[in-house]
Order: C-alpha cells, then structure tokens, then sequence
C-alpha cells in the first residue's frame, strides 16, 4: 500500500494494488472471492466493486480462488474504456469508421 493519493491532504488513503479475500472462518466460503484493491487506509480496503473490507478480516492472496464477478466486470470496462469501441459491428476510432 503506497503512493499516496493526489488530492486527500491528511494522507489517510493510498492506491493499492493488490488481491484479497475474506479469511477462513469470517464468511462462508462461496463468499471468499477473490477481489482487487483500489484504496486502502490503516484499518479498511476498498475494492474495484466499490465494497469495504476492515483489514483484520481480509487476507491478501497470489492469483488463486474465484474472482469476484463484480470486480473483474469493472476491470474489464476500465479496460475496455481506453480502447477503440465497437459501435455496431464496426470498429469507431476517434469518429472515423473502419470497417
């Protein structure tokens, strides 16, 4: 957890990149997916599916278990969102057709 975030003063919240799940015995275990950080301060983490974990009931993870459908949909639209679209079969860039 470093590189503090532009534009909060106090320094409280920093980007994180990494992977978590719940730890054993917190919640069931079709509930321990897999999630990706965004944000994380010194008690909590955020995830890409705009959820909050307190950090003693998470455990950080390799690329193993189910992932979160919620986190890996808006990883691909983040993903997606710096690409050309495609706009009815066709491929649009920068308004210009390209077929």
């Amino acid at each position: 957890m470093s590189n503090e975030e532009p534009g909060n003063p106090q320094g409280a919240f920093s980007t994180a990149t990494y992977r978590f799940r719940y730890r054993r015995g917190v919640v069931g275990e079709s509930q321990r997916v897999v999630h990706q950080s965004v944000f994380a301060d010194e008690a909590s983490v955020w995830s890409l599916c705009r959820r909050q974990f307190a950090l003693d009931e998470v455990e950080e993870v390799e690329r193993c278990g189910m992932p979160c459908l919620a986190c890996t949909a808006n990883a691909a639209s983040a993903a997606t969102s710096r690409t050309p679209a495609l706009d009815g079969g066709s491929l649009v860039v920068e308004g210009s057709e390209v077929r």
